[in-house]
């Protein structure tokens, strides 16, 4: 990827991540197993995460979601700069 442009926008096979949805990620990661859904923001960035694969719900309630094996990887990713 040499001469390739850098971004700041964080990339999926769907599209663009944005910033909201990569610090929705990471908050879903440190809940540990299943996260609970309970800011604003977290509704917002959810659509885009589930289309992506990055979480699934769980299946104690409708609130309740967790990291995907995908999500895990594109996070760990992003933390290699890769």
């Amino acid at each position: 990827m040499q001469g390739a442009a850098l971004s700041s926008t964080s990339w999926t096979t769907g599209g663009p991540v944005g910033p909201r949805c990569l610090a929705f990620l990471r908050r879903v990661r440190a809940g540990g197993a299943v996260y609970k859904l309970l800011r604003n923001a977290d509704c917002e960035a959810l659509d885009k995460a589930l289309a992506s694969g990055f979480v699934a719900w769980a299946v104690r309630s409708c609130d309740d979601v967790r990291l995907t094996a995908r999500g895990a990887e594109y996070l760990d990713r992003l933390a290699r700069v890769e």
